[in-house]
């Protein structure tokens, strides 16, 4: 078990003892299952490629439902580890979406950047127990990029009204929790903006500079490992060149406008635009007092 904990706080899936049975590394699986999917597929190995990235979608999945059950068993550093590979699997599927067609569109990506987003929202506070400071640098970013990515709105406000209006098409959301529908989808860029606000309020000593910063969607489809890497270094354009102190406040200003709007068509989130403006509030009483 102290291997285990070792290993989660340095941000990495581990090869682990004492019963932890299938969590085994992404470094050690990733040339396994991943080689065929880090590149362009060849036309005669579309098919192949495109089974293998099923594959990674269901894996994803399968860690999902694994991490929630370890979660609710209260065994919370395997679910976290959990979490961390479905999410790994999650962004594999998506960079080889992209890769196979030179730039699959958003929206074809918009179920599993949602997921993102919302399997990384659950292990999070997981990874704040484990004090695992990396995995939590890491994730919270993460989270930020793939929920920006699938707000239809992309992250204005003054959007909100016309993206309810035009959401005819609602699909099942991947985790089972119901239907993935405009609202949800911006509520989940609210949340993810107010979860990693708060994390680097909380916890300033943590190096939570995006270096080199990723400007979210911005560049050319990248294979898995460098996709990866910028989703663990994402920003969002209307944070550009903030130092972290300035990018906590505005992400949590930006979720409080979000939340208001969203909860005038759906009162719902009136509680959540509650929650937005106390961590605001904490926020900037901790810069003030620095």
């Amino acid at each position: 078990m102290a291997a285990a904990a070792v290993a989660y706080a340095a941000g990495w899936t581990v090869y682990v003892t004492g019963g932890l049975g299938g969590l085994i590394a992404l470094v050690l699986t990733a040339p396994l299952g991943f080689y065929a999917l880090i590149r362009s597929p060849r036309p005669g190995k579309r098919a192949t490629a495109v089974k293998a990235n099923d594959d990674n979608m269901r894996l994803a999945l399968s860690y999902w439902a694994s991490a929630r059950d370890k979660r609710a068993a209260g065994h919370h550093l395997r679910a976290g580890l959990a979490y961390q590979t479905g999410i790994n699997h999650l962004l594999t599927h998506v960079s080889a979406a992209r890769l196979a067609t030179g730039a699959a569109s958003r929206d074809d990506l918009v179920a599993a950047y949602h997921a993102i987003g919302a399997m990384g929202a659950e292990g999070i506070p997981l990874m704040e127990q484990a004090n695992a400071s990396t995995a939590l640098r890491f994730h919270g970013r993460i989270v930020l990029a793939a929920a920006h990515l699938a707000d239809p709105t992309g992250g204005r406000p003054d959007l909100i009204t016309e993206a309810l209006a035009a959401d005819s098409s609602a699909r099942p959301d991947l985790n089972g929790d119901g239907q993935l529908t405009a609202a949800t989808r911006i509520a989940g860029a609210a949340e993810a903006r107010l979860l990693l606000a708060r994390l680097m309020a909380q916890r300033p000593d943590l190096r939570w500079e995006a270096k080199p910063a990723w400007l979210v969607g911005s560049g050319a489809p990248e294979p898995f490992t460098r996709e990866r890497a910028r989703f663990r270094q994402a920003m969002l354009p209307s944070c550009s060149s903030l130092a972290p102190a300035e990018e906590s406040v505005r992400l949590a200003t930006e979720s409080v406008l979000i939340y208001s709007e969203l909860s005038r068509s759906v009162p719902t989130h009136a509680t959540d635009l509650s929650r937005a403006e106390k961590v605001l509030d904490a926020i900037r009483n901790r810069k003030s007092s620095a």
